[in-house]
């Protein structure tokens, strides 16, 4: 998978929605700035709706952890898979299982940064898949004109959902009466 910097496209906003992260009384992390640069596929009609995140440490200027965060849960056949986990093909530091946690925790309790990840990535691929997008150069690569290319997460019509969404600290629909993370979420 051919992953590029968000910023390459998306400059202002890139700067504008960076998440950031400062640790206060944590045992293991420093007290200081934790950068989350995005970066996303760039192979062409590729739907594999995932965030490569690149955590920088604002003082030393250093990757200290590299994660790979998936929109949803795998489906069949990786369905034993994480959603989201350290890239082992990526940089990490000792501080990388820490910082893990931290996005997790974010991911979670706030809504609205998942669905800037997703905005995001739609807008990228948006630009990677229309050859007639004026910064579409930016993301071209040589698999754009490879007939044979066929990507490992190929577009799909997709699947909408009909009932809502049931969210981590909603009931659980079998009737328990535990949280749904608690209980059928598993």
């Amino acid at each position: 998978m051919t992953m590029q910097s968000f910023s390459a496209l998306f400059p202002d906003l890139a700067d504008r929605e960076c998440r950031t992260v400062r640790p206060m009384n944590h045992e293991r992390l420093p007290n200081r700035r934790f950068f989350f640069l995005e970066a996303y596929c760039a192979e062409p009609r590729c739907d594999c709706r995932r965030v490569m995140l690149s955590v920088v440490d604002g003082e030393t200027r250093a990757v200290a952890a590299t994660i790979n965060h998936a929109f949803e849960p795998p489906g069949p056949p990786h369905e034993d898979e994480p959603q989201t986990f350290l890239d082992p093909l990526n940089p990490q530091s000792p501080m990388a299982d820490d910082l893990l946690a931290q996005f997790l925790l974010m991911v979670e309790h706030d809504p609205a940064y998942q669905e800037r990840l997703e905005r995001h990535y739609l807008a990228w691929k948006a630009v990677v898949d229309d050859p007639t997008h004026p910064d579409h150069h930016v993301v071209r690569t040589e698999l754009h004109d490879d007939p044979s290319f066929r990507p490992a997460f190929p577009s799909q019509t997709p699947v909408r959902r009909q009932e809502p969404r049931i969210g981590p600290n909603d009931a659980c629909p079998c009737g328990s009466g535990k949280k749904f993370k608690r209980c059928c979420r598993g």
